[in-house]
């Protein structure tokens, strides 16, 4: 992954030795040698959250800012820092507990991570294979990885002013209506400061979609559910709307056909009433005084 990083900036020349001789005629020395982007020593580099650097972090916070500025040069520096952050907090950060031997992720349903499937590049023990091959191939899916998470937040980034405009325009306080879809979560979570939204309206390639507000993993409020996992007809003869495709299980979503038949929906969703759930003392007080 560091490997990754620097091709982004540099015509890279790769040499994978640990030859103190040759590590010195060298421009960038990481991983190896004992210089700044070699994490094997006792003094460490620690984030704020003491999680040590490992090599791949520290040529992240030395090269990432060139990285995203040579990709968007238009961005200014808080939006260059904050995708500098994003990356190194959702990326980075796990590769680097990874390799100083910090366990991560050991509890509930086992998930595979980056660092397992570049590993996964390793030549099994019975296998004769190309080293270099395999840590080239490693390389270029790393780039894949690294360049997909950096447009993930400059998605975000990019669609603030949308989601703004949406929001300064709405004809119905709880309902926002995009024009195109784009990430809305971290934007709406910033200007709605009343929690006036319930719910999103987006276009899709067969229609229109009514999504859900979700706030600490939970919908604001639920699609209702009489329409939990209907379709077509079914749906339609529930809501009244002859152009409904279909509403999740889960109740987080539905699609119409319409412009017209999508609001539809969103008004009848409006107008359930809200479902009584029964919480506990503890969450209770949690919900009282760790709002955000």
């Amino acid at each position: 992954m560091a490997t990754a990083i620097l091709k982004q900036i540099f015509d890279v020349e790769l040499t994978r030795t640990r030859d103190s001789k040759v590590l010195n005629e060298l421009d960038i020395v990481y991983d190896v040698g004992g210089g700044e982007f070699d994490h094997h020593g006792l003094e460490k580099v620690y984030r704020d959250d003491e999680i040590p650097f490992a090599a791949c972090g520290l040529i992240w916070r030395e090269f990432g800012k060139d990285v995203v500025r040579f990709k968007e040069p238009a961005l200014d520096d808080s939006g260059i820092e904050s995708i500098l952050n994003y990356v190194d907090r959702v990326l980075m950060e796990g590769i680097d507990a990874l390799d100083n031997g910090v366990r991560i992720g050991e509890d509930g349903i086992p998930l595979t991570h980056i660092s397992s499937i570049i590993s996964g590049f390793n030549t099994p023990w019975y296998l004769e294979e190309d080293e270099n091959q395999k840590f080239n191939e490693a390389v270029e899916l790393s780039e894949v990885v690294l360049v997909n998470t950096i447009n993930r937040k400059l998605s975000v980034i990019k669609a603030r002013d949308n989601i703004i405009k949406a929001y300064e325009s709405r004809e119905i306080p709880q309902v926002l209506v995009l024009d195109e879809f784009c990430p809305w979560g971290e934007a709406l979570q910033d200007i709605d400061k009343e929690d006036e939204v319930l719910f999103i309206v987006y276009p899709r390639k067969d229609g229109y979609a009514l999504q859900t507000v979700r706030v600490r993993g939970e919908d604001k409020k639920k699609l209702p559910k009489s329409w939990a996992g209907k379709r077509d007809e079914e749906l339609a003869a529930v809501t009244s709307v002859p152009d409904a495709v279909f509403c999740h299980s889960a109740r987080f979503m539905a699609v119409t056909k319409s412009f017209q038949g999508i609001m539809k929906f969103a008004k009848l969703a409006l107008d359930e009433p809200v479902e009584v759930k029964k919480v506990s003392f503890f969450e209770f007080i949690k919900r009282m005084f760790f709002k955000r």
